[in-house]
């Protein structure tokens, strides 16, 4: 009977572990995605007036936190304010300046409460019916210049935190098997 009873200890310690793993797997991994572009990765516009990034989420709105900056061939930028969230979208006004590539430069706080960012570029090319180009800024609206030299969230950095996570439910695995193994052999003495 006493090997029934650490079996049984045993087992629920290894079930407590798996459970507890497993959780801290699927939150290390939660972080929003940016779904969707307007003007999409790559794609070449004759007139833009906002940039919109579609998340998986809502972002969270905190202070400071949410930006998107556009820089232009001249590397100066092209936003013309903030950006307004509106559920899992954030958008910013912009006016544009020259024909070229511009880079799109984002952070957000994800819904999870960790920063993500990213970048992504698209070509503007005019039509002559457009606006008339704008000179732009040496410095961008919200956000520090800083912003647009940060290395952008990979993949990478997700699949780090599910390492993380792995390695936090084996050790509480481990702990939790040694305390049944004591346990039981405890109560044979």
């Amino acid at each position: 009977m006493r090997l029934r009873h650490r079996l049984t200890a045993l087992a629920a310690a290894i079930g407590m572990g798996a459970v507890l793993a497993t959780a801290g797997a699927s939150a290390a991994s939660a972080h929003d995605t940016l779904e969707n572009t307007d003007p999409a990765q790559g794609s070449t516009v004759k007139s833009l007036s906002s940039v919109a990034l579609t998340f998986s989420a809502d972002p969270l709105g905190t202070d400071g936190a949410t930006v998107i900056q556009v820089i232009g061939p001249d590397k100066k930028y092209y936003e013309t304010a903030c950006p307004d969230l509106n559920g899992p979208v954030v958008s910013s006004p912009v006016a544009l300046g020259a024909a070229g590539t511009y880079e799109v430069l984002w952070r957000v706080v994800s819904s999870d409460g960790h920063p993500i960012s990213g970048s992504y570029t698209f070509a503007y090319a005019p039509d002559g019916t457009a606006t008339a180009a704008t000179a732009g800024s040496a410095n961008p609206k919200c956000g520090p210049k800083a912003a647009a030299t940060e290395a952008p969230a990979t993949a990478a950095s997700a699949d780090s935190g599910l390492w993380i996570g792995l390695g936090i439910g084996a050790v509480v695995l481990v702990g939790v098997g040694v305390g049944a193994w004591a346990l039981a052999r405890g109560r044979r003495s």
